[in-house]
């Protein structure tokens, strides 16, 4: 079953037993993902949002040193904690509009929330097209409502995104071993 929690204004956590990733030895890892509106513009403007996902450990699996650093922090309670993970050791980046392209929605997208499509280039020169909200509150509305609903499917190929290269060096399978409890 999925869950749902909100670590900030800008921060969706979702989770479920079954999102898991395996080393080959020991337990599995379980998984979850932040959910997070980023605003492009320093001025505000019109259709600046953008949803932006990451995997990091569930709060069972984290490092107890992670685990301490929040508590040293003044954090107790278990949104607390993700944030503070989230926050201070980054997550696995997703391309969540990969999952289904935004100019090939089926159209149940347009009733959740106001957004607009725009192409956007990477460092790497990778093109792709990504939603872009008015607010905060209709990223977060999208967030909730529709990219959560998909986000399931990107376990089915799970391996080849912790196969990727992250920019601060690694891949994805060393920033979640880096995270989870040893």
């Amino acid at each position: 079953m999925l869950s749902q929690s909100r670590l900030s204004e800008s921060q969706i956590y979702i989770e479920s037993e079954r999102w898991q990733c395996s080393f080959g030895w020991g337990e599995p890892v379980k998984l979850g993902m932040v959910l997070e509106a980023v605003d492009l513009s320093s001025s505000g403007g019109d259709f600046s949002y953008v949803i932006e996902a990451s995997l990091i450990p569930q709060l069972e699996c984290l490092d107890g040193e992670i685990l301490e650093e929040a508590r040293a922090e003044g954090l107790a309670g278990a949104e607390e904690m993700l944030r503070y993970a989230y926050e201070c050791y980054g997550g696995v980046p997703v391309n969540i509009d990969a999952l289904q392209p935004a100019k090939a929605s089926c159209g149940m997208s347009s009733f959740v929330a106001e957004s607009s499509i725009d192409t956007v280039v990477s460092g790497t020169g990778e093109v792709t097209e990504s939603r872009h909200f008015q607010d905060l509150g209709e990223a977060i509305s999208f967030a909730r409502d529709f990219y959560a609903v998909y986000a399931p499917i990107i376990f089915g190929f799970i391996d080849v995104i912790l196969d990727n290269p992250l920019r601060a060096g690694g891949t994805g399978w060393d920033r979640i071993r880096q995270m989870a409890r040893k």
